[in-house]
């Protein structure tokens, strides 16, 4: 199992705005990805937990080894929203001579962390809270879009992309995090690379297509999606189809 390093990833308040005039305004099919997410699904760091069912027998036999996705959260830690987003640390000298104590303050969408349905699907949306443990530990399916990505800020995984992991390793199993590997954990460091905004405002950064994400909510059973980047969505999206 290739590691990567998961980095967060947010929704923007346009990002929100867009997500909920759709589902207001538009009637998916039974097997639409908003059903999927109504169900059960969710954004984890990059991840879309796609069932509540336990994790299937071919999934648990191919966890052989534990992947910790997290970076470390610090006062230089990215934010989509800016820096005034950032998290800042405050020292808390309460028993300082006998224990060890400081106080964060953060955004809920900072660093390494799981977005749920409800963060963006206000009626009938799934809490945290509901989900079963085993649904945020899975099988790791790496697809590494690296090589394209360093070219490309806007790079995409696609249908094809998927499929040539396939041929090499077997249909995606059902229960498995199907990751985004887009190299772009080399800019955690560097707030203003990783979000890539151009002088218009816009972001730049890898995601999945939409094509690639239907595919797999549609004609695989995954457990969901993560990425190491801000979104799902590549950052020069301006509909946010993965999130919907």
């Amino acid at each position: 199992m290739k590691k990567i390093e998961e980095a967060m990833i947010m929704c923007s308040p346009r990002i929100m705005e867009v997500v909920q005039n759709r589902l207001a305004n538009e009637s998916p099919s039974p097997m639409s990805r908003r059903n999927l997410l109504r169900l059960g699904g969710g954004l984890a760091a990059g991840a879309a937990v796609a069932a509540s069912s336990p994790l299937p027998l071919l999934a648990q036999d191919m966890m052989n080894e534990v992947i910790d996705l997290s970076h470390v959260m610090g006062e230089s830690a990215p934010h989509i929203f800016g820096p005034d987003f950032a998290p800042t640390r405050e020292k808390i000298e309460f028993l300082s001579e006998v224990i060890h104590w400081k106080q964060w303050s953060f955004n809920e969408h900072s660093g390494t962390h799981v977005d749920i349905p409800s963060h963006f699907i206000l009626d009938g949306g799934e809490n945290v809270d509901s989900y079963d443990a085993n649904l945020l530990v899975s099988p790791a399916v790496v697809i590494d879009i690296s090589a394209r990505a360093a070219e490309d800020a806007d790079a995409f995984v696609t249908v094809e992309d998927i499929r040539a992991w396939e041929s090499a390793n077997g249909e995606v199993p059902p229960g498995a995090l199907v990751c985004m590997h887009s190299g772009w954990e080399a800019h955690w460091s560097d707030p203003t690379a990783f979000i890539g905004r151009d002088d218009e405002g816009v972001a730049h950064f890898p995601g999945f297509g939409e094509e690639a994400a239907a595919f797999l909510v549609e004609e695989r059973d995954i457990h969901g999606i993560a990425v190491d980047t801000p979104s799902q969505d590549p950052g020069n999206s301006a509909t946010f189809p993965v999130h919907y």
